[in-house]
Order: C-alpha cells, then structure tokens, then sequence
C-alpha cells in the first residue's frame, strides 16, 4: 500500500516505540502542530484497517496499534519498503539538484527547481539545506534571496573543483587503460566518466567533445611526469583542463594565485605543464590566460604518483613548492611519520620505524596530500567504502593518526585522504606480522551468519576428523575482524565469503568427503602461523567465569519444551517459539525478522538429522535462551517446507559485550546435537525434563572443561 510520506512517519513512530505514544510526542517528533498530527490520524485509521489492525487510545499514556502479530508485521514491512523507495527517490532528487546548481549559474527561483523535479518548493528548500554540507566542503553556498532567487556562490577556482568532485563521485571509478589494437576508443572511455544517468534526469556536466580531445593529447604526450600519474590522478587532471577549458570558453577567469606562486618557473613540473598548456591552445584555437598554468602545475603537485622507490624526492629548485608548503619540509614530515607511528599501533612502532620502503613511500605520498590539503583541492578514492568495510580497525586508527596532519596544517583530513594512509599503515603492518609467526598447530575459523548454530554442528564434525591436525574456532560472519583474520590461517564456511577477502573453503553444512579433501589440502600448505603474545588478567577471568555461571543456570532454569501442532508451517513454528521466549509483541517480531533473515542465507532445517536449529543474535532478548518442540500426537511436522523433521529448537544470544562468552556457551549445545546421541533423541522424542538432564550434563561438562584450562 502507498502511505503519504506525513503518514509514514507517524507509523514508523508508532511502531517503533516500546509503548503507547502521545500526539503531542509525535508531533515534538516531527517539528509540526498537535492539529496537524490529529488530522493525519483520520487517514491513519482507514489506512491500518485493510491489515486488519486499529488504534487504542490508552488513557492518559497515548496510542498503540493493536491485532494480530502477523498483520503488525505485514504493516512494517510494507512501510520498510516504502522507506526505501522514498530514500533511493530522495537520493537521487538531491543528486539532480546539486547537478543543475552545478550546472547553471544563473539566479533560478524554487519554482523552477520545484517543477523540473516534481516536488513542492518547501521540500526544494530542505534539499538545499542538505545539499550546504556537500558545498561547503568546496568553499560553495547556495544564496537564497527574496525576489532574486537561489544561486550558487564562491570562487571560480573553487566552482571547478566541486565540479570535478561532482563528476568523480557520480561517474565511473577509473578510466579503463586500452591499448590501440582494442576496438573501444578514447571517446567510449572518456564516455565512461560522464554520467549518464537517464533515471534521473542526471546527464553530462561537460562537452564530450572537450573531454575526450584533451584525454587524447595527454595520452598522447611522452612525458614521464604523466606516465608516473596514478590511473585515477590522470583522470583527475583530464577532468580538471577540460574544466578549465569549458570554463575558459565561457568567459570565466581564475583569479590569481596567492603569495608563494611568483616564481613558478622554478617548480618541478612547471615545463610540462607549460607544454600541456600549448597543446591545448593549439587543439581548441583558443587563448588560455597565464594563471591557469598555475593550477594546472599545482594540481600535477597535489596529484598520487605511482611509487617507484624515487618518483617525488626533492628536485633542485623546489624550494618554492616547499614555501608552498608552509615550512613543511621533509624534515617535519618525517617527525609527523614518527608521530602518526605511535599513535597507529605503538606495540610496533619500532619495527615500522625500521620499514625503510614504508617510510620513504608514505614521505613521498604525504607530499602532495600536504598540497592539496592548503589548497582544498579534492581527491578520488575509489576503493574508499571497501577499505571501510573491510579494514575498519586500520582505518579507525588511521583516522586517529591523521590528527597529526590536522594539527600541523589546521586542515580537515576527509575520509578519502585517511582511506589511502590505511593502504600505507595496512600493508606496513601487515608484513610485520608476517615476520612475527612461529611454528603451532593450524588454526582454522569455522564461519556461519551467527557463530553459534550452524557453525558448531561444522565443527564438531570438523574435530571428530581432524582435530588432531588442527584447531578448529567458530565465528559469525560479522564477527570476522582484521584480528580474527591475523589469529587464523584459513577459514570453512557454508556462505559465500568473497568479499571478505579471506582464505575460504565454501562446504556443505554436513561436511561432505570432498570437503574434508579440501581441508586436509589447506591444512598441509600452512605450516608457519603467526606467533601471538596472549597476556591473561585474572581478574577478567572471574568476570568472565561469572557471566558462564550466569549464562548455565538462566538455561538450565528457563528451559521448557513445547508441543504444537504438527501441520504448522515455518512460519507458524517462528511465531509460537518466538511468543515463548519473549515479552512483546515488538520482541517477538525482531526475533521473527532476524531468524527469518537467518534462513535466507542458509537453511536451518537438517532433514538428515531430524531437526531444525532456530538461531540469531539479537536485542529481543537480555539473557541467553534454548526451548525446543514436537508435533503434538505426532511423530513428524506434516508441512513440505518442515521436510519432515521431528523437532524444533530455538536459541537465541543477546546484543551485548559478552558475545564470545554467550557464543561458546550456546555452540557447546549445538554441538552436543551431534556428538550426543541421547540429547538429540531426547529433545525429538523425549520429555522436558528428560531434554533438561541431558542439557545439564552437556553445560556441566563445558564448566569443567572450561575451569580446568584457566
């Protein structure tokens, strides 16, 4: 159902909350009237009718909707999907926007705006305020003015930057390097980088034409400077001159540079520039004022060069860009290295210290950072949101490093300049911890979506085969962090891991023959692994050793088992256990959405052992919980999606910071379903109080052996 974005809001409210809510605390929410939140009430309640649900007004607290569990689970999903579209929509409205202040420089009034994309001028006006942060990076604003309209303000030079910004983070990561026997040409490639977005009314913010005859001279250009350039540096600066041309064309004049660029002839980079400066002018017949030699010679300066061993060592003659610089010489840059150093990782500052090919190539990249930081020039990073993800450890402590730069320069260090010191500090680290390995027992990670349920029974099939060659740790897949990486060798999992960047054997869930083949293989390739200074605080070993007493006694306690109807259906079996184990209703449904996504990754029904293993982590719950169930009167679940199994369980571990406690705890159960044969039969066949004996034997015995290796 289509919901009026106002409505949408109220709902998401509502149905967030973890009780009644008031209108005036809806209407605090949303920054409107009491009247206006009332008024939407009356298209509220006919749009909560078609799910069968209604709203209750408790007396004095506020309101709730009230029904069935599944009709309030309906209704999230449906407004979940319509927040979504809204958002890609908004998206891309603000995306168009940003284009077209970009592109016309003229004064235009909100009506304009508002009609070409399709909305009212308020919500044009909120879009701007956004849009403030993005242009303010660039030293842009949008002026507003009554009966003038809205136009985009600031420096010529700054403009272009944004413009390139723009164009870099909206168009293809790279230009694709081609050779003349390939059929696709400059154009195409040139083509790539220009958006071409037709969705969204988004098309190109400069002439092809322009773009695509300036990428051919510098291709064509035997200049080594060039040759040196990084892929996406050479795009940048093929965007910048073709810029700068459009612009030149137009009419529009840089100003000149500041104090420190009078003597340019002496640069490093000042002939080439000079020379592309030339060709230009010959190619578009044109007069290209002297100042844009300047900025085409400082975005050379400020551009990534591929590391040679020497490319950017000081030049004879350099001394102006060093002036440029602001007293920033090589000498204080090796300093802020040392400093940078300490606060990376100082449990290895000595040996990155030490790493001659780490040192030199980070002084050589922080050379033109430093330029382009004084200059608020904008660089690309296209492999930003994957270092993120998945080194977050390396980029949060580069991100800490990086004050060090700050505090020299008194510049903001954005995210795309951190993303390439955590290339630097990353593979720095990294080959130091190659170095630091020592000769054990292959250590192999066992991954599932949570670490505890499909991940254990692997497991402890993995040790009953090989556990004399190797030890075996199981993991959830969010759980899998630049240490975990460190501390194993390979990993086994059942999901596809590939974008984790891992060593990874993908098997199947009961680990076949053929899997155990592949193991054994990995297995005899690492005979070195890294050597690991474990340092134990008993103190953390007693709060820990309380929270698994805590964790054994809630479970052995709260334990029950359930007998149900043997025709229900997956979904069915979710909602009842889900019931059991929770509060709300509220709760119920985060456990019912967690679980079900659970499945969609892997099937938790294993016909072949007669059971299904329920399990998610989530914030439904405060404890750790383990209930299971049986068709009632019956041997098996009759439902085709059940397979014909005889019994459920349910397990579930709390959001909190005694994740590998809970994990260990839990996984031990797990694992019991194949290395017990009376627990499994119990909890398919037997009673509560039979499943509960042979629970308390498995938890007894994990406390033992537990106490017995501290």
């Amino acid at each position: 159902m289509d919901f009026t974005p106002r409505t949408q809001q109220i709902l998401e409210i509502l149905l967030g909350g973890k009780g009644p809510v008031s209108k005036q605390d809806i209407a605090d929410t949303l920054g409107v009237s009491k009247r206006t939140v009332q008024r939407e009430f009356g298209f509220l309640e006919n749009d909560i009718k078609q799910y069968g649900l209604r709203l209750v007004n408790r007396k004095g607290k506020g309101i709730v909707i009230a029904g069935e569990l599944q009709n309030i689970e309906k209704l999230r999903q449906d407004i979940e999907k319509n927040s979504g579209v809204e958002a890609a929509g908004r998206e891309e409205r603000r995306k168009h926007l940003l284009f077209e202040l970009l592109r016309d420089r003229e004064p235009r009034k909100l009506y304009y705006y508002s009609e070409m994309l399709g909305v009212s001028e308020t919500t044009v006006a909120n879009d701007m305020e956004v849009l403030g942060e993005w242009f303010s990076r660039n030293n842009l604003e949008v002026i507003r003015r009554p009966g003038y309209g809205v136009v985009l303000s600031g420096s010529e030079a700054d403009y272009r930057e944004a413009m390139r910004r723009f164009i870099h983070e909206n168009g293809p990561q790279r230009f694709e390097k081609r050779n003349a026997k390939e059929t696709r040409n400059a154009e195409a490639a040139i083509t790539d980088i220009l958006l071409t977005a037709a969705d969204s009314g988004i098309y190109s913010l400069l002439n092809n034409d322009i773009l695509v005859r300036v990428y051919n001279i510098l291709s064509n250009m035997d200049e080594p400077m060039l040759h040196q350039l990084a892929e996406n540096a050479l795009t940048g600066l093929a965007i910048h001159i073709a810029i700068a041309i459009d612009r030149v064309q137009k009419g529009a004049v840089l100003e000149a540079k500041e104090k420190g660029f009078e003597d340019l002839a002496s640069w490093e980079g000042y002939d080439l520039a000079a020379r592309i400066l030339r060709e230009m002018e010959e190619e578009f017949q044109i007069t290209i004022p002297g100042v844009e030699l300047s900025y085409i010679l400082l975005h050379l300066r400020g551009s990534k060069i591929a590391y040679s061993g020497t490319a950017g060592d000081k030049k004879a003659g350099d001394d102006a860009v060093m002036r440029q610089m602001r007293g920033i010489d090589e000498e204080k840059l090796l300093d802020m290295i040392d400093e940078m150093i300490e606060i990376f990782n100082p449990s290895i500052s000595y040996e990155l210290k030490c790493d001659e090919d780490f040192v030199r190539g980070l002084l050589v990249h922080l050379r033109p950072v430093i330029v382009r930081l004084f200059n608020h020039m904008n660089i690309f990073n296209p492999i930003l949101k994957d270092i993120r993800e998945e080194y977050p450890d390396v980029f949060r402590r580069c991100a800490k490093a990086a004050k060090v730069i700050e505090h020299e320069t008194h510049e903001v260090v954005h995210d795309e300049e951190i993303g390439f010191l955590a290339m630097h500090f990353g593979a720095a680290e990294e080959r130091i911890l190659e170095r630091q390995k020592a000769a054990r027992r292959v250590v192999i990670g066992v991954i599932c979506a949570s670490g505890f349920g499909v991940a254990r029974l692997m497991l402890t099939k993995l040790s009953n085969h090989l556990g004399d060659k190797a030890t075996f740790r199981a993991y959830g897949k969010d759980e899998i962090t630049k240490r975990v990486i460190e501390d194993t060798d390979f990993f086994v999992s059942t999901l596809n891991l590939d974008s984790l960047g891992i060593d990874c054997v993908r098997v199947s869930p009961l680990i076949t023959a053929s899997d155990l083949t592949q193991i054994e293989y990995r297995i005899k390739g690492y005979g070195q692994v890294r050597r690991r200074r474990q340092e134990t605080n008993f103190v953390l070993q007693m709060d820990e050793v309380g929270v698994i007493a805590g964790d054994l006694s809630s479970l052995i306690r709260k334990y029950r088992h359930y007998e149900i109807a043997p025709n229900v259906n997956f979904r069915e079996l979710l909602r009842v256990l889900s019931m059991q184990v929770t509060d709300s209703l509220a709760a119920a449904a985060k456990v019912i959405n967690s679980v079900t996504e659970r499945e969609r990754l892997n099937s938790q029904i294993f016909p072949e052992m007669g059971f299904c293993l329920l399990h998610c982590r989530t914030d439904a719950v405060t404890e750790t919980v383990f209930v299971s169930c049986s068709p009632r009167g019956n041997d098996k679940f009759t439902d085709p999606a059940l397979k014909g199994i005889s019994a459920a369980v349910m397990m579930l571990m709390p959001i909190d910071d005694n994740r590998r406690v809970h994990s260990d705890v839990l996984g031990r159960i797990s694992g019991a379903f194949i290395k017990n044969e009376a627990f499994l039969h119990a909890v398919q066949q037997g009673t509560e109080d039979e499943v509960r004996t042979e629970l308390t034997h498995e938890l007894r015995l994990f406390f033992t052996e537990y106490v017995e290796k501290l």
